[in-house]
């Protein structure tokens, strides 16, 4: 028996998943195709891998969405419809996507500390240093 509040859906090349700005309280789960992200019009990415969440970042800070997301091509993905209330009973896929965010993060600050001749965008040396200990 298929869940409730999950459902496949399909977009044609060109449709649009997301609005930047918009709020839907839903994530969404690339099945089959590729779709464009685009912030303020500039190109961020390209997704085209099965299980690539899309929304967290909406969902888990109740904010508006961040970014435009674009069908490029024909796609296949699941929606998980009132997302908050369906994490809060399914920790599995919080943990999930808290690896997918860290990971992120991760990549985030190994592209913001790599130094390059034409671009020595670094972060600062004491960039931590007036963050308490969070153990404490």
């Amino acid at each position: 028996m298929a869940e409730p509040w999950l459902r496949q859906d399909f977009l044609a090349p060109g449709m649009v998943l997301i609005e930047q700005g918009g709020r839907t309280g839903q994530l969404y789960v690339l099945k089959d195709g590729s779709l464009e992200v685009t912030r303020d019009g500039r190109h961020v990415t390209t997704l085209k891998t099965p299980g690539a969440v899309i929304g967290e970042m909406s969902v888990l800070l109740e904010l508006p969405q961040t970014a435009t997301v674009k069908a490029v091509t024909e796609v296949d993905y699941y929606v998980i419809d009132n997302a908050i209330e369906v994490l809060r009973t399914h920790p599995e896929w919080l943990l999930q996507i808290a690896r997918l965010l860290a990971q992120r993060v991760n990549a985030t600050t190994a592209m913001l500390t790599r130094r390059h001749e034409d671009d020595p965008m670094i972060l600062p040396s004491k960039f931590m240093t007036g963050w308490g200990d969070p153990a404490i």
